[in-house]
């Protein structure tokens, strides 16, 4: 995927947000949006590196080097990224209390994401 697909997707997860740095002649710029007209801004920049840290996590997670022969995988990637990034941006006051009972959409995604790519996991067993 390309990055401009990459930022459509993972907006299209994220309720009422946009990209703050959008300054060509086909989209608004931040100082034409008022207050009302979005939940949250974030930069096309943070939503890559969010989406490479989410491809990295995901890598770790399932053991594998990349996702070339995975078709869901890049679903999955944009799950991941925008949990991450709901997760960076939701403040809830019992967030450290116990993580087991408090599942918020950040953590619904990424448990989606997880899921999809469950099938796909490599295991290792090893006997000493």
């Amino acid at each position: 995927m390309d990055d401009e697909t990459i930022i459509k997707e993972v907006l299209f997860k994220l309720d009422n947000w946009t990209v703050a740095d959008v300054d060509n002649e086909d989209n608004l710029i931040d100082s034409e949006y008022n207050g009302m007209d979005y939940n949250k801004k974030v930069s096309s920049e943070e939503i890559l590196h969010f989406y490479n840290v989410a491809q990295n996590y995901a890598l770790s997670y399932t053991q594998l080097s990349d996702f070339s022969d995975i078709p869901i995988s890049d679903t999955a990637l944009i799950l991941w990224t925008a949990g991450l990034l709901w997760r960076k941006y939701d403040i809830r006051a019992n967030d450290q209390i116990d993580e087991s009972v408090t599942i918020g959409y950040g953590d619904s995604l990424i448990i989606q994401a997880k899921e999809m790519l469950k099938p796909y996991k490599k295991y290792n067993f090893n006997i000493f």
